[in-house]
């Protein structure tokens, strides 16, 4: 809990540089477009935190830091999906139904996850997520693949789980990120203390959950809220210590 107060107080650091929050509301940062998919990928900075949006014409989905929670939305051809992984629970809304679910009620944690599971729109963006072509060497690409292993840890399967931890392991055995396509404009020492913050929080992620399956939010209590605080946190800071440019990487 202790790494979490920090990880959001290293947020707020880096939130406070921004402008007004008028002019702030919604200030684009960087936009890319995946070859491989088509995908376009966008990182704003928003008055309640940052804001992940990755756009093909048919779908939209966006991952949004809210303090000590993060939102995920899905939209597409008149449907939406809304994730919210909060400290204490899980809440699913859809066109159909809406479920709030706290850690202690297994019912409604089996419902919530049926909801997500049943999804078309979960489903195609963790195919697409799949698909985008930015590599392991691009900073975004742990959300991403985060965002990837809670769907599909939905329909109990555990291959985007495998995914995130095959990444870390590279990622530790490397002993930092690698920056590509940006030269000597980012200093070193933004992608290490990066990456060691990603390894961290993985790594507190799996002594949280113990014995129980990794990633799997309908079947602990908190820490997975807790590792994505975490992750999208480093994000932040490190396009603050980049100076808020090529933080998607090509």
């Amino acid at each position: 809990m202790k790494k979490m107060v920090l990880a959001i107080g290293l947020l707020a650091g880096v939130m406070s540089t921004l402008p007004s929050p008028a002019a702030a509301q919604n200030r684009l940062i960087q936009e890319a477009k995946d070859s491989a998919t088509g995908a376009t990928l966008r990182v704003y900075s928003t008055t309640t935190g940052p804001r992940l949006e990755m756009q093909t014409p048919t779908l939209l989905l966006q991952k949004q830091l809210l303090k000590d929670h993060v939102v995920t939305t899905i939209k597409g051809r008149g449907e939406s999906l809304t994730i919210d992984l909060a400290p204490s629970s899980v809440s699913v809304v859809s066109n159909q139904a809406r479920v709030v679910a706290p850690h202690t009620d297994g019912t409604r944690l089996e419902r919530a996850r049926q909801l997500i599971a049943n999804s078309s729109l979960a489903a195609r963006a963790a195919e697409l997520i799949g698909r985008i072509g930015f590599g392991t060497r691009s900073p975004i690409q742990p959300l991403l693949l985060t965002t990837r292993a809670f769907l599909l840890s939905a329909r109990h399967d555990d291959s985007g789980t495998r995914e995130v931890g095959e990444y870390m392991q590279k990622l530790k055995a490397q002993g930092k990120v690698v920056p590509v396509a940006l030269g000597q404009r980012t200093p070193s020492d933004c992608w290490q203390a990066y990456g060691d913050e990603l390894v961290n929080a993985y790594t507190d992620y799996v002594e949280c959950v113990n014995n129980l399956k990794w990633y799997d939010p309908f079947g602990e209590t908190g820490c997975a809220v807790v590792y994505e605080v975490r992750i999208v946190g480093a994000f932040t800071w490190y396009a603050g210590c980049v100076s808020l440019g090529g933080i998607i990487g090509k």
